[in-house]
This record gives C-alpha cells, sequence and structure tokens, in this order.
C-alpha cells in the first residue's frame, strides 16, 4: 500500500535539502501541506505537481494485481 504523504523531514531527504529549506518553501507557499494535529504532511497529490512522482494514469488503476 503506496503512502498518501510525506512528513518535511521526508521531503528534504528526498531532495538531498535542509528541513529548514523545506519548511521555508511551506512557508512561503511553494509547497503544499495538510496539517494533521499539529503534524504537516505533503500529500501525494503535491509530490506529483513537484515531479517527485509519476503522476497516477486512473486507465491504468483497478485491474487485478
Amino acid at each position: 500500500m503506496e503512502r498518501l504523504a510525506i512528513t518535511p523531514r521526508e521531503l528534504a531527504k528526498m531532495l538531498g535539502v535542509s528541513a529548514n529549506h523545506v519548511y521555508n518553501l511551506i512557508a512561503s507557499g511553494q509547497v503544499k501541506v495538510t496539517r494533521l494535529g499539529r503534524r504537516l504532511l505533503v500529500p501525494r497529490y503535491e509530490l506529483e505537481r513537484l515531479g517527485l512522482l509519476p503522476k497516477e494514469n486512473p486507465a491504468m488503476q483497478g485491474g487485478a494485481e
């Protein structure tokens, strides 16, 4: 099962930048996040928008796996 979101620290590791840099991108609105209680999460669709994940093709979903 694929994760629907990652933490800003995990995004920093993916990008090879500091966590502070990711938090600055979030604060400036360049990276969209969802808040779950006090926790910030970067949703999968945002990772796709940033080009870090391939966009899901609806035609490819739903078949037998």
